[in-house]
């Protein structure tokens, strides 16, 4: 009898056990491996002396560019002049690509506001954040370049400590800064509250945990297109922002990557260098900026992996990693999503396959609680205050993830199917397209004069 109990018991859990390791396998295998390599890490860390030298205070050229950017420009500007670094060292360029707005007005208050500051404005004729950027690089005059978003703002430290970290990194070719959701937290309890409060969860996970393994492998998928920095002689050897993708910083950063020189230079991040972004305002608005994030990682890899030697993705290699799990992987979790309830037409009892659901839920639950511990406990104590005005997230972050993923999913779909465009609809606005041009068109050929018409015997006659 015990043995047959046991018998049962095994196959009930191996059964179960593949069930659950379809959708956990990858997630939780590169957390593990992530928390493995920061603790390493730290471990060096206290036996490494610091790095320590005089800083040199370097020229730098900060790029904005601008289209209809006139709400948040000025306080984008503002948050530059007002950093801790000598203002005759800082030379800002903004760069319009089409605006149709008064964003040079606001431009010009600015400038009238801080004639003391080197600004500059050039106006290109038509929409192009890739040409925009480069018009900015070759007029800038910085050891280093900076690029921020114009709806983005920097933290007072900001430009200080990314060219104390160059300075001192003289590998170091280009970096992306940490990147916050300016929110206020524990205030609000709408539904895109919640969204947001998420939000905020996963950049505080994505930079601090996520960017830092990164970081410390020398594996930056991206440079942030909100905040990143250059040395100016590496990025000029490359060919800098381009349109073949929707990711243009995804594909600089691959191609800074290859025009390294023996391998003299690195891509890495300056976590407490800080921009703050704004929350999104909309389920539409998460819905294009994940499904643009992820057909550019797409586009981005096929292009740089077209030309290389031996297999295109290599599994141990950390790009073919990332696309397995963000690419293949994710066509098995729709699989999965799918087949789970199946389970209950071939006679599963709903509990049980409900009780399996909640226990992949704790799984995912537990490995972001995990993840905002580790994020706590190595954080400033501003950091934490923001921790503990919403640690009750962390119940709902699987949810938002889960969401995440059919909105990336959706990317995945549009690479395959539509030309290439920035701009990415809901789909449900897609969808109400789709049905009206449907209508318009059964309506053009029931009753348009002199195209066709249905007899009363149903056949069709062309006038």
């Amino acid at each position: 009898m015990p043995e047959v109990l046991w018998d049962i018991s095994l196959r009930f859990i191996l059964f179960w056990g593949i069930w659950l390791l379809a959708p956990l396998l990858v997630d939780v295998s590169a957390a593990v491996n992530c928390f493995w390599g920061l603790y390493v890490h730290s471990k060096r860390e206290k036996q490494d002396p610091p790095l320590s030298c005089e800083l040199h205070q370097p020229f730098i050229t900060v790029i904005v560019p601008v289209y209809n950017s006139e709400k948040t420009l000025f306080k984008c500007l503002e948050s530059i002049y007002m950093q801790n670094y000598p203002k005759e060292k800082i030379q800002i360029i903004c760069v319009n690509n089409g605006s149709q707005d008064n964003s040079f007005e606001v431009f010009q208050r600015f400038q009238f506001a801080h004639p003391e500051i080197n600004t500059l404005w050039i106006s290109l004729n038509r929409p192009s954040k890739s040409i925009a950027l480069n018009a900015g690089i070759y007029s800038a005059q910085g050891t280093y370049i900076i690029n921020v978003d114009s709806d983005a703002w920097l933290d007072e430290e900001a430009l200080m400590k990314v060219a104390r970290t160059f300075e001192e990194d003289s590998t170091l070719a280009a970096a992306t800064g940490y990147i916050r959701v300016d929110k206020e937290l524990g205030k609000g309890f709408s539904f895109m509250d919640i969204i947001n409060y998420c939000e905020v969860v996963e950049y505080m996970l994505a930079f601090n945990i996520g960017r830092r393994y990164q970081d410390i492998k020398n594996t930056l998928f991206t440079l942030s297109g909100a905040f990143s920095a250059f040395r100016r002689d590496v990025l000029m050897q490359s060919f800098m922002y381009q349109e073949r993708t929707v990711s243009e910083d995804t594909d600089l950063t691959f191609q800074i990557k290859k025009v390294s020189p023996q391998k003299k230079y690195r891509v890495g991040a300056i976590l407490d260098s800080v921009a703050y972004v704004e929350p999104v305002k909309s389920l539409a608005s998460l819905y294009a900026q994940r499904a643009r994030w992820q057909r550019g990682e797409i586009e981005t890899v096929a292009i740089h992996s077209a030309g290389s030697k031996g297999p295109a993705l290599k599994l141990w290699d950390y790009i073919g990693r990332m696309f397995l799990t963000d690419h293949t992987l994710a066509l098995t979790r729709l699989t999965w999503t799918f087949l789970i309830f199946f389970l209950y037409f071939l006679g599963y009892a709903l509990q049980t396959v409900f009780f399996f659901i909640a226990i992949l839920f704790f799984c995912y639950f537990l490995l972001d609680a995990l993840s905002l511990l580790v994020y706590y406990r190595a954080s400033p104590e501003d950091f934490k205050k923001d921790v503990k005005k919403i640690w009750w997230i962390v119940f709902l972050v699987p949810f938002f993830r889960y969401l995440v993923y059919w909105f990336r999913l959706a990317g995945i779909i549009l690479v395959l199917t539509e030309a290439k465009s920035w701009r990415v609809e809901n789909p449900v606005a897609q969808l109400k397209d789709v049905f009206r041009e449907y209508h318009l068109s059964l309506k053009t050929l029931f009753t348009s004069p002199g195209k066709s018409k249905i007899s009363k015997g149903g056949k069709r006659v062309v006038n």
